[in-house]
């Protein structure tokens, strides 16, 4: 389903049995941009080679391929995973920028939303944010999965993440927001030129959390794109506690995934 409709329907896949790992009532979300890689069979092998990937409940994916008349790759993985479903192709006839939640919980309340155009002035894209609950046994967890632009500012940035933050404040409950933010530390002239010493966009990001009460597990930087040493790829939570987090390599994919492991509070 394209950003033309207001929601997406998950598959309906049987969950392999629970495995949550040694801390009680937690939940492990994985973040990692697939990198458009169209073969299922190689992502789940590399994911179930990696202990902490292989153990995951959740996975916010970004830049999944959905070749035309096939199912996605995130339709696939979750088939041989065993686990629910959500996906959406960026727009129609773009088969290399969708978004996926795969998660061993039912998926409910699925949403997409549309969030700012920027002009890149070449290789523009429509950006978007995939949304949904999860229904732990220790209650829902909604999620946001977003994939942001590359040649923008920090303020814009803050700007095309905003429509996120502002719907996930109006929520109550344990919510997470996760994704790959392109955040970097250059300045674009015209989106187009980059220029050394820029303000951190990872920086501007945090603020833009914190003023609406969501952290990230990841206190200190991390590289999650190894080619330039950078991070891109976060994970803010709200009513959630961390319990661990850490950064783990996917062959697959140019990025490195984003794990981390957090605790639903009893009620």
């Amino acid at each position: 389903m394209g950003l033309a409709g207001a929601s997406a329907s998950p598959r309906k896949i049987y969950a392999n049995p629970d495995d949550h790992g040694s801390a009680p009532r937690s939940v492990a979300v994985v973040s990692l941009n697939t990198a458009k890689v169209t073969d299922a069979v190689r992502i789940v092998r590399d994911i179930q080679s990696a202990p902490r990937l292989r153990s995951a409940d959740v996975f916010l994916l970004q830049e999944v391929a959905n070749e035309d008349t096939k199912a996605s790759v995130a339709d696939q993985m979750a088939h041989k995973l065993g686990y629910f479903v959500a996906f959406s192709p960026a727009a129609p006839g773009v088969f290399d920028q969708g978004l996926a939640i795969v998660s061993r919980y039912p998926i409910l309340d699925v949403e997409i939303k549309r969030l700012k155009e920027c002009n890149l002035r070449f290789r523009s894209r429509q950006r978007f944010a995939l949304a949904a609950n999860l229904r732990t046994p220790w209650g829902d967890v909604r999620v946001w999965n977003a994939h942001l632009d590359t040649r923008i500012n920090s303020e814009e940035r803050a700007e095309q993440l905003a429509p996120v933050i502002e719907d996930a404040s109006k929520h109550t409950g344990p919510r997470l927001i996760g994704g790959d933010f392109n955040t970097n530390d250059l300045r674009w002239v015209g989106n187009v030129v980059p220029l050394p010493g820029g303000p951190n966009h990872g920086q501007a990001i945090r603020r833009a959390m914190e003023q609406r009460g969501f952290v990230t597990p990841f206190v200190n930087a991390v590289t999650t794109f190894p080619v330039f040493q950078r991070q891109l790829d976060w994970i803010f939570i709200k009513d959630l506690v961390p319990v661990a987090s850490s950064v783990e390599p996917a062959p697959f994919s140019d990025h490195y995934a984003i794990w981390t492991r957090v605790r639903i509070p009893a009620i």
